[in-house]
């Protein structure tokens, strides 16, 4: 295939084998920039939802304590009339 008569490669076959070799990188480089894209994009959607948890947590426990908070000034002042 590659190999002439005597075992060795002429610089034509040498010549083709690199470009394959090349070829073939530059595939592969191109699929894994393209994975790397990919996981890229699913961790920053994924850090947005966990930052929009974190927001929505927050502001439900600043309800329930803005809630806790009158409820328990409606009972100082039942307590203290």
């Amino acid at each position: 295939m590659f190999f002439d008569t005597i075992g060795y490669m002429n610089d034509d076959q040498l010549d083709d084998l690199k470009q394959f070799i090349d070829s073939r990188i530059s595939q592969s480089e191109a699929r894994f920039d393209d994975k790397i894209e990919k996981l890229r994009r699913e961790m920053h959607d994924g850090f947005a939802g966990v930052g929009e948890a974190i927001d929505e947590g927050q502001t439900q426990t600043d309800k329930a304590a803005n809630d806790l908070e009158r409820r328990l000034a409606n009972l100082e002042h039942q307590a203290a009339a």
